[in-house]
């Protein structure tokens, strides 16, 4: 047996790193088997100089989330822990007969210094797009496995990724509908059964593809800025691999609106690659940006580029919550170079909280936009002392609404005033209407369908206690507007009459004499109640039907009360609600007010003179 085994462990120690733009790089002897203990040395490397190594993206924890620091490798006659996933993706890159240069950041970093680290993200970019080629290691094979061959169903989904990835290119290639392929129609065909059966709907290849695209792995902040740099990505899982390009082709291929495809077939590939899509969105962004030196993320200025990758990251984890805004800055320049690049350097000594602040307030100043604020809500603040007016970064926001097509503030420019206070944002605006009559919310909310149906019956009872409305439309015609935040599925403004049908019919099973568990059955299998349903669903979530002082139906997070002040900002899209503490106000979230999204409460002329200052807290 190794002499090196039976040895006392002896923690190995980390040589300061000399150069500001040098990483360790860690040399993966090889094995002859997959069981031999994994053997490294470390080595400082400069970036500005060329050098050949492979890097390695992955999470530290397990398909069934160990994180623990369990394994071990030898390095120089002492030992680095490290995860069991680390120690899985290690074994199997590693090489029979050649040893290579690997970058894995639990083992060239060192993870107690975070000094270290500090000065080590800013390098991302660079270590990521000059690795010659980046592992993706998502895990290990599927403990599933097909009837008739025994392999395990994510071998089988990898070779089907190959393959449909060739079906979708000759069909864009030649011109012809995807969805006339045979792979493609085979992925969709089960939706319907899907929608009562989930996972167990499918054919072996298709769960194996449906658990691919929902490891873990694709749910972590930093793989998203790993495989948008990197130059030759590949995918592997267990012992199989696929190159990350026919990744994207069935990603794209199954995002795309093609000919002919429904409403109900496009919900569910978006569902069939929701996690994916990050990733997607931003690999194209940097490929666009390598391909022309102008051009920006959605062709806006500084400050929209950030609020933007924010926002499409913001469902993906991270350890730190601080790494909710390191974990992005890859995708940008230095301070000098790139206008873009808003943000404080990374800085481990910073609390969350500051950092959110920082990066909100510098958002605002840079986009002279208040787009930043509407996802801001006071009772989803999960980070400590974080101010109401900063996003919860790392928290899924409760938006499902575009702000974009709105102008509350009528076109006007956002007011802003320094406070002298990190804790403090002090905005003008206008005070256009006041909470009066929000319903009680059960102690314990849980969103099932029958408890939908409740809420939506106890709302249309609120909605219909109005005997009219400000804007002279009906009482009907608003609410459905205000139940789906006046747009549609693909958060576009509703058109004239959409929905109509739907929403009719979606009311007179809420207005039926049918007992409660009828009506969820009813709303949610009736064709045509159904889309609008699914619409309001969506809505529900963390918020509530209130009426206003002056008659108005608002759709309010679910932590208002009656009294909260309805508020305009100057160069703000829409509303939100604010709650006095004293002389400053927190932000409890944004609300739809139906009459007042287009500027109707707050003309251009004489706007100057009703505005006063909100200082936020």
């Amino acid at each position: 047996m190794d002499d090196e085994i039976l040895s006392p462990k002896t923690d190995y120690k980390y040589a300061p790193l000399q150069g500001t733009h040098s990483v360790r790089l860690l040399t993966l002897h090889p094995a002859a088997s997959y069981g031999t203990p994994i053997r490294i040395s470390l080595r400082e490397a400069s970036l500005d100089v060329s050098v050949k190594f492979v890097a390695v993206s992955y999470t530290w924890a397990t398909e069934d989330g160990d994180c623990s620091l369990s394994k071990h490798v030898w390095c120089d006659g002492a030992i680095i822990k490290t995860t069991a996933n680390c120690d899985a993706a290690l074994r199997r890159i590693r090489q029979v007969e050649i040893g290579f240069d690997v970058w894995i950041d639990a083992i060239c970093i060192s993870q107690s210094n975070d000094d270290e680290k500090s000065l080590q993200i800013p390098l991302m970019r660079q270590i990521y797009g000059k690795a010659l080629w980046v592992a993706l290691w998502i895990g290990e094979a599927s403990c599933t496995l097909d009837e008739e061959t025994s392999r395990p169903v994510t071998d089988l989904a990898m070779d089907f990724f190959h393959n449909f990835a060739i079906e979708l290119q000759g069909s864009k290639d030649s011109g012809q509908n995807p969805r006339d392929g045979t792979l493609y129609q085979q992925v969709v065909r089960e939706r319907n059964a899907f929608r009562h059966r989930g996972v167990g709907a499918f054919s072996p290849p298709i769960r194996g593809l449906w658990e691919i695209l929902h490891r873990p792995w694709w749910k972590r902040l930093w793989v998203v800025q790993e495989v948008s740099i990197a130059r030759s990505p590949v995918l592997l899982c267990g012992s199989q691999s696929v190159t990350f390009d026919k990744v994207e082709v069935v990603i794209g291929g199954l995002a795309r609106d093609h000919p002919g495809k429904s409403g109900d077939e496009h919900e569910f590939c978006a569902n069939f690659i929701t996690d994916t899509f990050p990733h997607f969105v931003m690999r194209d962004f940097v490929k666009r940006a390598q391909l022309q030196s102008d051009y920006t993320f959605g062709n806006a200025g500084p400050g929209q580029k950030a609020i933007q990758i924010l926002n499409n990251t913001r469902n993906l984890r991270a350890t730190d919550p601080r790494d909710k805004i390191y974990g992005i800055q890859g995708f940008f320049g230095d301070h000098q170079s790139d206008p873009e690049n808003i943000f404080p350097a990374p800085d481990y000594s910073k609390t969350a909280a500051d950092l959110y602040g920082d990066v909100a307030r510098a958002i605002i100043i840079k986009s002279k936009t208040l787009d930043v604020l509407s996802t801001c809500y006071g009772c989803m603040r999960t980070i400590p002392d974080l101010p109401s007016w900063a996003p919860s970064w790392n928290h899924t926001p409760l938006a499902f609404f575009s702000v974009t097509d709105f102008k509350a503030a009528n076109d006007t420019d956002v007011v802003y005033e320094a406070s002298g206070d990190s804790q403090s944002l002090k905005l003008k605006g206008k005070r256009v209407d006041v909470v009066k009559h929000v319903p009680e919310i059960p102690e314990r909310l849980e969103y099932t369908d029958l408890e939908c149906s409740r809420l939506w019956r106890q709302w249309i009872d609120i909605a219909f206690s109005l005997k009219s409305y400000p804007t002279g439309e009906s009482i009907a015609d608003v609410l459905l507007h205000t139940l789906c935040w006046g747009n549609n599925t693909a958060l576009k403004r509703l058109a004239q009459g959409e929905y109509q049908t739907n929403f009719e019919a979606w009311l007179k099973i809420l207005q039926s004499s049918n007992p409660l568990e009828a009506i969820a059955k009813d709303l949610y299998e009736d064709e045509m109640a159904y889309p609008y349903t699914h619409r309001a669903e969506f809505l529900i979530w963390g918020r509530s039907l209130s009426t206003t002082v002056i008659s108005h139906l608002a759709l309010v997070p679910i932590s208002a009360s009656s009294g909260d002040q309805i508020v305009v900002f100057s160069g703000g899209k829409i509303p939100f609600v604010l709650r006095a503490m004293g002389n400053t106000f927190q932000v409890i979230g944004p609300c739809y007010v139906h009459g007042i999204m287009d500027g109707e409460a707050f003309q251009r002329e004489g706007a100057a003179e009703d505005m006063e200052w909100f200082t936020l807290r």
